[in-house]
């Protein structure tokens, strides 16, 4: 495969560093029992407001420790149906099909690789038991006490992987968490967008595009 011709060339990569859901793993069944919870809530005259979002993906609560820490009352059968829909969805987390081969592929060449994910606590240990021996870093957004494009959690990330800023490449589906953000902190990185739907032309559409763009600039590197 050879490289998109439309991405800017990458240069003197040490670290690759993903987002998690939209990028290495997908949640088949998706159920929103979070967002439901916010509805609920909503419903007994609690304006959802931006702070919800960042409440619950940088502290470590579970449903009902969110709902207990947002104010929000929840009969019993709420809370087993929110319950439910969260167990639904984890267990129809998944990785998208070219994910384990081009970690594979990154580990072969050398790369350090991480991951940095804007989630609800409940969401971290699916992907750890799926991804625990390939990547070398996991960067939580509820450990970090940060979401992106928070410059705090950029930070957080190349403390982890023992990086400049300069030397990682951030890979992820969100534009302003995954490319604007990383960017504006010195790191590089590219967008990935399987569905088709982004206006712009410089992104990957399969993460399997990524290799051929880190062989190219290992390449013009050496010359």
């Amino acid at each position: 495969m050879t490289p998109p011709h439309h991405i800017h060339r990458l240069s003197s990569v040490q670290a690759v560093l993903f987002d998690a859901y939209g990028t290495l793993i997908e949640i088949a069944a998706k159920c929103g029992p979070f967002r439901q919870l916010l509805h609920i809530g909503a419903q007994q005259g609690r304006p959802v407001t931006p702070s919800d979002a960042v409440t619950l993906m940088t502290v470590p609560l579970g449903l009902r420790d969110a709902a207990e820490r947002l104010g929000i009352q929840l009969t019993t059968e709420q809370a087993a149906q929110l319950d439910a829909d969260l167990r639904t969805e984890i267990a129809s987390i998944r990785l998208f099909p070219e994910t384990l081969a081009t970690l594979q592929q990154l580990k072969l060449r050398g790369y350090r690789l991480g991951l940095c994910s804007n989630l609800a606590a409940d969401y971290a240990a699916p992907i750890t038991a799926l991804l625990a021996s390939h990547l070398d870093v996991y960067v939580w957004s509820f450990d970090a006490g940060a979401i992106k494009p928070d410059p705090q959690i950029y930070a957080h990330s190349c403390r982890a992987l023992a990086c400049r800023p300069d030397q990682i490449l951030m890979v992820g589906d969100t534009y302003a968490a995954d490319v604007a953000g990383p960017r504006a902190y010195g790191m590089q990185a590219l967008q990935l967008d399987r569905t088709g739907r982004s206006p712009r032309n410089d992104v990957l559409r399969t993460l399997a595009e990524l290799l051929p763009l880190l062989d190219a600039a290992c390449v013009s590197s050496a010359t």
